[in-house]
């Protein structure tokens, strides 16, 4: 009897010829598979080896065609393994319909057309898929060295002993995730962020924002056109895998404008490994650029936020989290925190991570006192232990924010700002202090900043617009409605679609399309899925304004500051509440 493999083959005999060809590329690439070549349709051959291979198989490769979804024995292949709750990978050979047999087992599951496009490529992305799923590559081969073809493409010849380096932006890619499992993205782009922030302590590095080199995430673009792009003239990239606790991470500078790569690494460790990993990596790579160290920029490579690998792994995962922006993802986040907290009391960034999510709960979910007095709270004691922290002055800086103490808000902001030019959040805070200040020249640079920064992030949008309309540029404000209604928001909700409030910006930006009863319906959705919220309740007033409902907008708003929500100047200075300026009921709600 032959051995089980990590991959199973099923298919039906009448495809048997190309369904070899494609498993022999796949064994070339180092996956084990195992398919039968004999009678599959034989009784004795089914019921013995082939359950048997089933057995030992981490994955079923399903081979997709017409006459395979009609095959019996495919069935109960397919049937056998989703019992068990075993991993299914169809992959389609042919344009093909799955009949209803098949649908309940197959639904919800991604798959290949390997008949579109590049047959190598569609390898490529077949082993990919086995790797996220557990299965192993035993030998190098071009689907694994493709894992990172932003860098990895380069020919990694090593550069003369007298090669001048030539001065030039530098850019740090996304690391490419090539874990078993898929849920690991939140290492390695916590890597990536953590090798940005340790560069950008180098005087003699002119860095590229890292909201800039986020866009380029798994992709397979030239790097030569990257760092044209970009404007930058070097390039590092590479791959992360994490099973359990081990790590292994490769990284690659390149030398942009000549493809030839300048210094390359692989490093293999436990998770507990993974500081002295980052601090080799930023090393080396000042090293292989030939720069010039000062002492302070020497001792803060090797800064370390802490020293316990389970609490830093816990605060990659709620900044995962956090910027999801929805009410749930903040809530883990804060959990994650508060536990990385419970592991190392003294780690800074933690407490200005969860400071900053208790000032999110507070400005976007529910206006309960606690929450704005845990964020400056934690705020407080990321300073206490890291007074050059810039995300504990943005955390500090949205706290005040929540209090109305506008001053002290911008204050700690400009501070933010000032360590790290790159803070998303800190702009945008500065932006919505001059919102409410009524200064909307300043707002919309402001704006423009954060969404340069995050171009995903949605509220800025929505601020900018509104510094547009209160300085009466509408031909610009109304082109900006049509991208959140068209794009942004639409984007967003398909990858977050239990954001109440973001559901709610987009019944206000169909409103002013004049798609009605679309807006109606988004709206009512938005409010059903956050009872009594009074955050929710003013975005309801602002919505009910723009449709000309005044009972119902003046009824919502007088529930929503009942609960807190009215931040002093915002209702004064909201366009989005313009309908209600001149009725009496809203005049003695908000003294005007």
């Amino acid at each position: 009897m032959r051995e089980a493999a990590d991959v199973f083959i099923s298919y039906s005999r009448e495809d048997q010829d190309k369904v070899t060809a494609l498993a022999e590329k796949l064994r070339a690439s180092g996956v084990a598979v195992w398919m039968d070549v004999g009678g599959i349709d034989a009784a004795t051959m089914w019921s013995e080896e082939i359950v048997n291979a089933l057995d030992g198989a981490k994955v079923l490769l399903l081979m997709v065609t017409p006459s395979a979804v009609n095959s019996h024995n495919v069935a109960k292949e397919v049937i056998l393994t989703s019992e068990r709750k075993g991993h299914i990978l169809p992959v389609h050979l042919e344009p093909t319909q799955i009949p209803a047999g098949l649908k309940y087992q197959l639904a919800g599951i991604q798959h290949i057309e390997y008949f579109q496009g590049d047959p190598e490529e569609n390898v490529r992305v077949i082993v990919r898929s086995l790797e996220r799923i557990g299965v192993a590559v035993k030998q190098a081969a071009p689907a694994a060295r493709a894992e990172a073809p932003s860098v990895q493409a380069v020919a990694p010849s090593p550069p003369e002993a007298d090669h001048a380096i030539e001065p030039g932006a530098l850019a740090v890619l996304p690391f490419h995730n090539i874990s078993p499992d898929e849920e690991t993205d939140y290492f390695s782009d916590g890597l990536t962020e953590e090798l940005i922030a340790r560069l950008s302590l180098v005087s003699e590095i002119d860095l590229i924002s890292r909201w800039a080199s986020t866009q380029y995430k798994d992709t397979k673009q030239d790097i030569r056109a990257i760092g044209k792009e970009l404007g930058a003239r070097y390039v590092v990239g590479g791959s992360v895998r994490r099973f359990r606790e081990s790590v292994r991470i490769t990284v690659q500078l390149v030398d942009a404008a000549t493809n030839r790569q300048l210094w390359g690494n692989t490093y293999k460790g436990m998770l507990d490994d993974i500081f002295d990993i980052q601090e080799q990596v930023a090393k080396q790579i000042v090293e292989a650029l030939k720069l010039r160290l000062s002492f302070a920029e020497e001792v803060s490579l090797t800064k370390r936020q802490t020293v316990n690998a389970n609490a830093y792994d816990l605060y990659l995962r709620g900044q995962d989290y956090l910027y999801r922006l929805t009410k749930r993802s903040v809530e883990y986040a804060i959990q994650l925190f508060e536990k990385a907290i419970e592991l190392d009391p003294r780690y800074a960034a933690a407490y200005a991570a969860c400071s900053s999510a208790y000032g999110q709960m507070y400005q976007y979910f529910s206006r309960k006192e606690e929450y704005r007095t845990k964020a400056q709270e934690l705020s407080f004691k990321a300073l206490m232990y890291d007074n050059n922290l810039p995300e504990a002055y943005t955390a500090m800086g949205l706290s005040y924010f929540s209090w109305g103490k506008f001053d002290e808000a911008a204050e700690s902001g400009r501070k933010a700002i000032e360590l790290n030019p790159d803070d998303f959040i800190a702009h945008w805070i500065l932006s919505r202090i001059h919102l409410t200040l009524g200064n909307a020249k300043e707002a919309a640079e402001l704006c423009r900043r954060v969404i340069e920064l995050k171009p995903r992030f949605y509220v800025a949008y929505k601020d900018l617009r509104m510094a547009l309309q209160v300085m009466g540029e509408m031909e610009e404000a109304d082109a900006l409605a049509i991208k959140l209604a068209d794009d942004v928001l639409p984007t967003y909700l398909l990858q977050n679609p239990d954001d109440s409030r973001a559901r709610m910006f987009y019944a206000i930006s169909l409103v002013e399309l004049g798609r009605r009863d679309d807006a109606i319906e988004e709206g009512s959705t938005a409010l059903e899925m956050s009872p009594g919220d009074s955050v929710m309740l003013y975005n309801g007033a602002c919505l009910y304004a723009q449709l000309g409902e005044i009972r119902k907008a003046v009824d919502a708003l007088r529930q929503a500051i009942a609960g807190g929500t009215d931040i002093p100047g915002w209702t004064k200075n909201d366009p989005d509440l313009d309908p209600l300026r001149e009725d009496p009921e809203f005049i003695a709600l908000t003294g005007g």
